[in-house]
């Protein structure tokens, strides 16, 4: 019987603070928010900010239990259109419109840095 060893590499961190960040915005999504906005979000902010760490944990579990290049070309994708979704959010979203642009940006540098993760070797 072999066992497994999981070693730390920049794709498995990657995926790590990824769950990390997600898991702190499904639990303590009004904190999230407010740090990014600087003042108490609104309820709909919120219901937001806890849909997006539910679904960075869920892409950081999916990620770590299938790896390979593939899944982070997927989770890469995901992570492309989730910052191609905030424009409009933005846009609409005039008082809390910080928020929005940060989530883009920040899934824009997720997509990144899991494009690079699907270019290492595994």
């Amino acid at each position: 019987m072999t066992r497994r060893h999981l070693t730390l590499t920049a794709p498995i961190a990657l995926e790590v603070g990824r769950a990390a960040y997600g898991l702190v915005g499904l639990v303590a999504p009004a904190r999230i928010a407010a740090l990014e906005l600087g003042r108490v979000p609104g309820r709909g902010t919120v219901t937001v900010a806890r849909i997006l760490g539910a679904r960075h944990l869920a892409q950081a579990v999916a990620v770590l239990a299938t790896g390979g290049p593939e899944a982070h070309r997927l989770g890469g994708g995901v992570d492309a259109l989730h910052a191609a979704s905030m424009v409009p959010w933005a846009a609409a979203a005039r008082s809390e419109r910080r928020y929005y642009v940060t989530s883009g940006v920040v899934a824009a540098a997720l997509a990144l840095l899991e494009w690079r993760a699907s270019r290492q070797p595994v």
